[in-house]
């Protein structure tokens, strides 16, 4: 929309930092790729989260949220992501059309070395296990919820112990036979 372009900014964003690059996402990002990335890397770097930290690292935490805080605050509003984009490019094509020397981008903090590192830390998804849970066919019919007690054995510190572990099966109403969950 044209209308984009004369809106007012919703932050007074730098031209030469490069935005995508602080939250670790591609330029084509969705906005809710945007919030997502951001809510994930605000909760490794609030200042909140980092009292524990030496002061030198708090400080560095510190100015990485307030990049952070920028660049969502930049790409989360459509008509000021699209005016950032513009300038972006207009610098861009200035450089290659005019020969202007290229400012460098502004050094900032780079998610994607983060995110990769995030990524893995998680652990690798569990095996699946297929169990078979005896029900009523009221259940099927009606809906309801089912719970179901299994045994496991449990290893921990070399002792080997038995514990039960409880399940809750919500099963919609009108389910199929053979309704997995």
């Amino acid at each position: 929309q044209e209308s984009d372009f004369t809106a007012s900014k919703a932050y007074n964003y730098e031209r030469i930092v490069n935005y995508y690059k602080v939250l670790g996402i591609d330029e084509f990002a969705s906005l809710d790729e945007v919030k997502k990335a951001y809510k994930k890397l605000s909760l490794l770097y609030h200042p909140d989260k980092t009292t524990s930290l030496p002061k030198e690292e708090q400080d560095e935490s510190a100015s990485i949220f307030i990049e952070l805080k920028n660049a969502y605050m930049t790409l989360n509003d459509q008509a000021t992501r699209r005016q950032y984009d513009r300038d972006r490019d207009h610098n861009k094509a200035g450089e290659e059309v005019n020969g202007w020397k290229k400012k460098g981008d502004k050094v900032s903090f780079d998610a994607r070395e983060v995110l990769k590192k995030l990524q893995e830390r998680q652990k690798p998804p569990g095996k699946v296990n297929v169990v078979e849970v005896p029900c009523k066919l009221e259940k099927f019919f009606y809906g309801g919820a089912k719970r179901y007690t299994r045994t496991r054995k449990v290893i921990r510190e070399h002792f080997e112990f038995y514990e039960d572990k409880n399940f809750r099966i919500d099963l919609p109403r009108g389910a199929q036979e053979g309704w997995e969950c």
